[in-house]
């Protein structure tokens, strides 16, 4: 199998990093030429769950990445997909397979910039729930990989329809559990309904850059009870969706094999380290709120709910950092009811 993944920070190089080491023929892309440069000359080290030293071929040039990759592994931010999106389009050649390492819904997005690229070339269009590992790369070619999350869903949009994601790619990421459409992989994104609350219930802290662990001194009883009922929204929502999912909670236990009885305890517990953001352009909001909570919302409208939770976090933080999260993010403009059923979705009344 050839592998190509499209960026370079914590999640690609991990990625491409365990696909080496598992005897996968793998590039790397990076629109950074110089890092580029240094991986395919000095290779990475992977520590942690995974170790051993990585030799990668690693290009700033997106054509030499994956014009003879059989499967095309996108790991950049979700605002950062758009644009990738655009630049393959030409470059695609047939019977290949994009996946988006997690979706936020870059599976629709990508179907509906392929536009008959997507049909003409019989492409397949992947996207998981989550990413499959807890990892950090620093800039001196080590990569740690902490975690492998379990569980974790994979869904596809075919062509033609009905067919189902290769084999071959499945059993490189044995972790990965096919879903039954892209509604039930993204609507399962945990980050989505943890990360934005908890960091505009810390924002003057962050706007302050003031050090603070994230989960240990960010979490406290109020801001659980808040992500639990923004949950309870999307729980909501993926029952009128038809789509099965389970509590953030029970997603967590089931990531991690662990047994926590409530989400105060388990948050700290799970993610002991690391800081939180030292700025509010972080993607705790800038890709958790526009490609995370804007698209529940919107759907949810189509399906006329109200998410009063989600729509708190989207506006206050739209005012907090003077944009409009709802115009940059997923919003489905034009998206119809068929146009669900059309991606394997339905809305029961």
């Amino acid at each position: 199998m050839t592998f190509a993944v499209i960026g370079a920070g914590n999640t690609g190089q991990a990625i491409a990093g365990y696909l080496f080491l598992h005897g996968e023929e793998v590039k790397l892309y990076s629109r950074d030429s110089q890092k580029a440069d240094r991986i395919s000359s000095a290779g990475l080290s992977l520590k942690g769950v995974y170790s051993g030293e990585v030799s990668l071929k690693t290009s700033a040039h997106l054509k030499e990445v994956t014009e003879e990759a059989e499967f095309i592994i996108i790991t950049t931010t979700a605002a950062g997909h758009k644009p990738i999106f655009q630049q393959l389009k030409p470059l695609l050649k047939d019977h290949q397979t994009v996946a988006i390492f997690p979706g936020y819904w870059g599976a629709v997005e990508c179907k509906d910039i392929l536009g008959k690229t997507f049909e003409d070339k019989k492409i397949t269009i992947a996207e998981t729930s989550a990413m499959p590992f807890v990892s950090k790369a620093d800039n001196n070619g080590i990569v740690h990989i902490s975690k492998v999350k379990q569980n974790v869903l994979i869904s596809s949009i075919s062509n033609p329809a009905n067919t189902p994601l290769s084999p071959k790619f499945l059993s490189a990421f044995p972790q990965l559990i096919p879903a039954k459409n892209v509604f039930e992989t993204s609507i399962n994104n945990t980050n989505v309904a943890i990360h934005a609350p908890m960091a505009i219930f810390n924002a003057s802290r962050i706007d302050a850059s003031e050090e603070f662990l994230f989960y240990p001194q960010g979490v406290s009883r109020k801001t659980v009870s808040y992500i639990e009922k923004l949950d309870e929204e999307r729980l909501n929502l993926a029952k009128v969706l038809g789509v099965e999912t389970q509590d953030i909670l029970t997603l967590l236990n089931t990531f991690y094999k662990t047994d926590y009885s409530s989400l105060y305890t388990a948050l700290p517990a799970l993610f002991p380290i690391g800081n939180g953001p030292a700025s509010l352009e972080h993607r705790y909001v800038t890709e958790d709120i526009p490609y995370g909570l804007v698209p529940i919302s919107e759907l949810a409208k189509l399906a006329g709910m109200n998410t009063p939770y989600s729509d708190a976090i989207i506006e206050t933080a739209s005012l907090l950092t003077d944009r409009d999260f709802r115009k940059e993010g997923v919003n489905f403009s034009g998206l119809t009811r068929e146009g669900i059923q059309a991606l394997g979705g339905v809305i029961y009344s």
